[in-house]
């Protein structure tokens, strides 16, 4: 049986992090000079700047549902949250959150 919520948490996670990339890329408009391709597209970064918050704010969501569901501590609910705001850290985040699902799930069907 799939597990719809991990898979969007999975998801999610992927695009934000690599839309967290994408912002950290468009910092570069502060230190290159004033006609560089990164300041001519200012508006495109300003853009994706706006989408990533949006995605970010479900990423929190899922993250939380996951969570609760899971009876996790609040302590590592927000390490996840955390570690998805630090560029590349959060694909490990991912993989440290669905490793934790799955040997969740191992230990429940072994208990049965």
């Amino acid at each position: 049986m799939k597990d719809r919520l991990l898979i969007a948490y999975q998801v999610m996670a992927t695009i934000v992090g690599i839309n967290l990339i994408l912002v950290m890329l468009g910092m570069l408009k502060y230190v290159t000079n004033p006609s560089s391709w990164w300041n001519v597209n200012a508006g495109l970064f300003l853009f994706i700047d706006q989408i990533h918050g949006v995605l970010f704010m479900v990423l929190c969501v899922l993250a939380a549902k996951l969570g609760l569901r899971q009876k996790w501590s609040w302590g590592f609910i927000v390490s996840i949250l955390l570690f998805a705001c630090i560029p590349v850290l959060s694909f490990w985040s991912e993989r440290r959150t669905t490793k934790r699902v799955q040997a969740d799930a191992a230990a429940a069907a072994q208990e049965v």
